[in-house]
């Protein structure tokens, strides 16, 4: 008891030491968690956005299908009507792409460009043979492309 008496001061000083310590680990498991609460609601974002952006690429596909069969009926007209949905599309998954994937980017920015031509190519007369070939061509070269984006991101 004499012990206490003559060094209370320096018990009270130890103590404060260790409620601060264990104040210190506290906040630093505190700050550990509130990063990886951060880190986790980013991951599932960016999960979120990989899922949205391989569902327009799936519409896209889907829509291509039907720009095809309305060009193999000779139905140009009805084509060109879809083509702006299409672009649409393609500039959405585009704009949607993470930077990582800039030569994707790259490649809708030019698939969104040759649907414009491929539109502008449909409106009018009836196109000839080979330019219904070398339009159905151009249209598989797009879903090709699209399918590997969706294979892309379904994959990460």
């Amino acid at each position: 008891m004499d012990f206490v008496q003559n060094n209370w001061g320096d018990l009270f000083s130890a103590l404060g030491f260790v409620a601060s310590m264990l104040g210190l680990a506290a906040a630093a498991w505190a700050a550990l968690n509130a990063r990886s609460a951060k880190r986790a609601a980013i991951e599932a974002r960016d999960r979120i956005g990989r899922t949205l952006t391989v569902a327009d690429v799936q519409r896209a596909i889907s829509l291509i299908e039907r720009i095809k069969e309305r060009h193999a009926e000779n139905r140009s007209d009805a084509a060109a009507d879809r083509y702006p949905d299409l672009r649409e599309l393609l500039c959405n998954i585009e704009a949607r792409l993470p930077d990582e994937y800039n030569r994707m980017r790259e490649d809708l920015r030019q698939a969104a460009s040759l649907t414009l031509e491929l539109e502008n190519e449909s409106v009018g007369g009836a196109p000839s043979p080979e330019n219904t070939i070398k339009t159905i061509r151009s249209l598989n070269n797009m879903q090709d492309l699209l399918q590997r984006i969706a294979s892309g991101l379904h994959w990460e």
